[in-house]
């Protein structure tokens, strides 16, 4: 969690006219500003200092005054990250309350507070979480209900004035009203879509897979029909779920939601970009996982063609690629090829990390194993050594 420092104008605005006394706003802002500078200064004791005089300061406003919600989470932050867990609790369950009377239940900020205050405890005390996850769930899928409604009321309305020419002015006016209803309601899906991802992954952090597949699932609902299907943040949604069944181990899930993410991504940015390495190396892990070595090899050798030509020989995308190729071969009983693959993979990490980089002992491992199977023993014996040395 980040302290909530900034206020909107129209929020001072707000808080201003609503105070007792000018000198009660003045010293807030003062408290606040100066905990905040000392929060990111690292100089904690200052920090908790200040932030208790803001909060003191702010009950006098009155109980469901936003400045008290923001003392409160303020407060409730520095605790939590200097491992004060047990009093950043309570704030930050205060705070959501005072949201949730002065915005409404159903409020974007109300429920992006309910969000983080889920996420804290799933950290710390996961069997509070649930029910605070569920309510997130059920005003997300207020959303997406309202979201089918309006779009299928616009294309009831399409239909029926592709029947009544007539009426043509009506659908004017009507076409109006759909441009303006999508610009108005497309920024709040997906800034929701991200608050819900952020959710999801923290359930997934967890082992919360079941809440984080049902949140990653309403993430990409929000963002269908908002976004154009070859956008990013599709693809981005599609791999988020994929990940997860890869975590669960359901692979045959995972992969046509892989194999969509990296069609997205080769299609908008193109098939030598780091995004789309990404997918196409979470496919293949599924390929691999699911047993289709073939189709798997294939998928690296024409990344490994893709990235030569994009980035060179010697870039660390060429030199996962051969990585991969060389885990394959070895599958696939072909040890003189797989050697060849690291061999090269070796000769690139050299030169991006130095030939004594820790990160070298497990792939020169990987080498020496190749070159034992394909009977060049002596070879193995050499790198094999080497690895040994490295990790000392």
């Amino acid at each position: 969690m980040k302290v909530l420092i900034k206020l909107s104008p129209l929020a001072l605005l707000a808080a201003s006219l609503s105070c007792p006394a000018i000198a009660d706003e003045a010293a807030w802002n003062k408290y606040t500003m100066e905990g905040a500078k000392a929060y990111e200064g690292g100089n904690f004791g200052v920090a908790q200092r200040n932030f208790e005089q803001s909060l003191a300061e702010a009950k006098k406003f009155g109980p469901n005054d936003m400045r008290l919600a923001t003392s409160l989470t303020n407060l409730g932050v520095l605790y939590s990250f200097r491992g004060q867990n047990a009093k950043a609790g309570p704030l930050f369950e205060q705070a959501v309350r005072i949201k949730q009377k002065a915005l409404g239940p159903d409020n974007y900020d109300t429920v992006a507070a309910v969000a983080k205050l889920c996420q804290f405890h799933l950290k710390n005390n996961p069997a509070k979480a649930e029910p605070i996850c569920n309510r997130v769930v059920g005003y997300v899928d207020q959303k997406l209900k309202e979201k089918r409604e309006v779009a299928l009321a616009f294309e009831t309305l399409d239909k029926f004035y592709k029947h009544h020419k007539e009426l043509e002015e009506a659908e004017i006016f009507v076409k109006q009203a759909q441009g303006q209803t999508s610009k108005a309601t497309t920024g709040s899906y997906l800034e929701l879509a991200v608050l819900v991802d952020g959710l999801a992954g923290s359930c997934k952090d967890v082992k919360k897979f079941q809440q984080s597949e049902q949140l990653y699932k309403r993430a990409l609902a929000l963002r269908h029909g908002v976004l154009p299907k070859d956008h990013m943040a599709i693809a981005s949604s599609l791999e988020n779920l994929a990940k997860l069944y890869c975590d669960e181990g359901r692979y045959h899930m995972a992969e046509p939601l892989y194999r969509r993410a990296m069609e997205i991504s080769k299609t908008t940015l193109g098939g030598c970009k780091p995004e789309t390495f990404a997918k196409i190396d979470g496919l293949g892990q599924c390929l691999l996982n699911i047993g289709k070595l073939a189709e798997a090899k294939s998928l690296y050798q024409e990344a490994l063609a893709s990235f030569e030509a994009g980035y060179g020989k010697g870039s660390k995308y060429v030199m996962d690629c051969e990585v991969q190729l060389g885990h394959i071969c070895i599958k696939q009983g072909n040890s003189g090829q797989a050697a060849q693959y690291y061999g090269d993979a070796v000769k690139i990490s050299e030169r991006i990390n130095g030939p004594r980089h820790a990160s070298l002992s497990a792939l020169l491992d990987c080498y020496a194993g190749a070159l034992n199977r394909a009977n060049r023993q002596s070879e193995a014996k050499r790198v094999s050594s080497r690895a040994k040395e490295i990790r000392g």
